[in-house]
């Protein structure tokens, strides 16, 4: 797992874009995963997803994305894995 304030540039091979990842530390990412997760502790995607578009995915000028952006860039999934085992996994 990366640590809190650590970078990563990805580039996004089905739209070209390059978003930066900054990891938001193990305390932060606890909480957004433990927040992403309804009574029976099922995750719910949309939750997870809004906290990385808050906290870890930026555009490389260090601009917000959001679902708008995805919306017209394209690359959701893509980027959205990258990010998620950007935060969560090891190594």
């Amino acid at each position: 797992m990366a640590k809190k304030g650590e970078q990563k540039t990805f580039e996004s091979k089905k739209n070209g874009n390059k978003y930066l990842f900054q990891h938001p530390g193990l305390r932060e990412s606890i909480k957004m995963r433990d927040k992403s997760k309804n009574e029976h502790g099922v995750q719910q995607s949309e939750t997870l997803y809004e906290d990385m578009m808050e906290h870890v995915i930026f555009l490389e000028d260090g601009g917000k994305v959001d679902f708008d952006h995805f919306e017209e860039a394209g690359g959701f999934s893509e980027v959205m894995s990258a990010a998620v085992k950007f935060t969560f996994q090891e190594g």
